[in-house]
């Protein structure tokens, strides 16, 4: 396993943001930002293909892994998480960077670069489309009653979460909802697992985490913002559309599509479910590899 660098935490101001690091410090920065329910650990299988040149650092946001969630109160916001990345852009000092992310990983590094235009070198995005399915839900009812009314009708449950699991019925639930093996799930587990007791665990995901409202608007201002100052970006969709919108697959698609009609984007399909960049990462380093090979010397010429 590649030797971690670092680990530490950044203050913010509901608490402390957990960080990891790995390869080389004085290397080109890359900020791995991970998905829904999810943590650093899933980039680890990957990083193991990627070369020792850059400096990797990846991030728990928070309510999930080692990070401290948000106060309870008010539903939570998807696009809250571009001001996380912009608090670790700072913490770093960095001018900018590269950005890779998974699922809603993918969507805050879209918003993020809409915002900070010219922080983002280039950018990868893997398995995109069930996270940005979310943002085109067309009927404001269902919007309004899965994010919202939702929330409050369960806000006792979903605020206070009481489960209580032993290490191998934690594992066994990963392994069943993700479709891994023991190894992988257990993997997954290391940054989620809160012990409490004698072979008793509290899983750190925040429970709000499932219904983190998305924003709400039309499949021609996603285009407007995403395709607007956007870097050299690779998107790597996995031919298995799992989860997300399923109502909204098609404009997905149409989306990503149209947005690989500009020079900047380019797209690519590898066999797998929406974890293949965790369970099969070989499938797509090499994607990466050569797409930061190219960007880099792009660059140089400049």
């Amino acid at each position: 396993m590649k030797e971690i660098l670092k680990e530490w935490f950044m203050n913010a101001p509901w608490g402390k943001v957990a960080l990891i690091s790995w390869g080389n410090a004085s290397g080109e920065p890359v900020l791995f930002v991970h998905g829904r329910q999810d943590s650093a650990a899933t980039f680890i299988p990957l990083v193991e293909l990627l070369p020792d040149k850059y400096h990797y650092v990846a991030v728990d946001m928070p309510g999930n892994g080692l990070s401290d969630p948000l106060p309870k109160g008010v539903t939570l916001a998807r696009i809250f998480r571009v001001s996380v990345v912009q608090m670790i852009v700072e913490h770093m000092k960095w001018t900018n960077f590269i950005y890779i992310g998974h699922s809603l990983g993918t969507e805050i590094g879209l918003f993020y670069n809409a915002v900070f235009p010219g922080r983002v070198k280039c950018a990868v995005h893997l398995d995109a489309g069930p996270a940005l399915s979310r943002l085109l839900i067309s009927d404001f009812s269902a919007h309004f009653n899965s994010f919202y009314k939702y929330y409050y009708d369960n806000y006792e449950s979903i605020n206070n979460d009481g489960r209580v699991f032993s290490k191998e019925s934690a594992t066994n639930a990963v392994m069943k909802a993700r479709k891994m093996t023991k190894e992988q799930a257990e993997l997954i587990l290391s940054r989620n697992l809160k012990k409490i007791g004698e072979n008793r665990y509290k899983l750190s995901w925040d429970k709000r985490e499932k219904i983190l409202a998305p924003t709400f608007s039309s499949v021609d201002y996603y285009y407007g913002i995403f395709s607007k100052n956007s870097p050299p970006t690779l998107f790597i969709s996995a031919n298995q559309f799992e989860g997300g919108y399923i109502k909204a697959k098609e404009l997905v698609k149409q989306l990503i599509l149209d947005l690989s009609k500009n020079k900047s984007f380019k797209v690519v399909t590898v066999d797998g479910g929406h974890d293949v960049h965790f369970t099969n990462p070989e499938r797509m380093a090499q994607y990466i590899i050569e797409f930061l090979d190219e960007t880099g010397k792009v660059k140089a010429k400049l």
